[in-house]
């Protein structure tokens, strides 16, 4: 009787532990369009998205169900900040949605795949990635998204004036052999092509964050930013 006793004890512990309370999510992505932030980092080339095995894609809002749907507008309540993001400099909103979810006690959350914005030459969506929301004693919020940007012939160029923001750059070694060969014309293709930048930036936002609920939260990044609040549901 008494090991029946402390078994029933340990499974009613483990299922508080694994049980989920329900959260509203809203989300408000947005993209820096100022120039300036293109050479002030060096940005690694991105040529596709890793997609997590167990994501999940964001429902739309006549799906079933209630988890992971997106919220109608009257629902939601960052329109204020959205339209002064527009309003107040070269920022341009690439997503804004809302939706409830189950929130476990993990450090592994489901991550949620969203998409924003226009699909571009290369068939990248703008905004493309995902966000997953845990909770421990906070709330973890853990976003790994993807910004796609054109890249007018000034913001090429500022790339292509410092190596060290160049996603194509090579090492010293290689570039002192290719100045050495550039009296030929074949190794003056082989230069241009290293050395070549695309027309297409993609830079990449993951970082995870602990935050209390009912507080609106900033997620900074040279290139984007993120608004986020999470608040319970009854």
């Amino acid at each position: 009787m008494k090991k029946l006793y402390s078994a029933l004890i340990f499974s009613a512990l483990s299922l508080t532990a694994n049980a989920a309370d329900w959260y509203k999510v809203e989300v408000v992505v947005f993209a820096n369009q100022d120039s300036a932030p293109i050479a002030d980092e060096y940005w690694p080339d991105i040529e596709e998205i890793p997609a997590p095995s167990n994501a999940i894609n964001l429902k739309s809002s006549n799906a079933e169900g209630s988890a992971y749907k997106r919220l109608p507008g009257s629902s939601l309540t960052l329109h204020d900040e959205k339209n002064r993001l527009r309003n107040s400099g070269p920022y341009k909103v690439l997503f804004h949605a809302g939706w409830m979810q189950p929130v476990y006690r993990t450090q592994t959350p489901r991550p949620i795949h969203i998409t924003g914005g226009e699909i571009l030459d290369n068939g990248m969506h703008e905004l493309d990635g995902y966000i997953a929301v845990g909770r421990g004693t906070y709330l973890h919020f853990r976003p790994d998204l993807y910004l796609s940007r054109r890249l007018s012939a000034d913001e090429a160029k500022l790339l292509k004036d410092d190596p060290t923001a160049t996603n194509n750059a090579v090492d010293e070694n290689a570039a002192s052999i290719l100045t050495m060969q550039a009296s030929s014309s074949a190794s003056s293709s082989l230069a241009n092509e290293l050395f070549t930048i695309p027309n297409i930036l993609t830079a990449n936002l993951n970082q995870a964050r602990r935050m209390k609920s009912k507080e609106l939260h900033y997620i900074d990044h040279p290139l984007m930013g993120i608004l986020v609040e999470i608040r319970p549901v009854n």
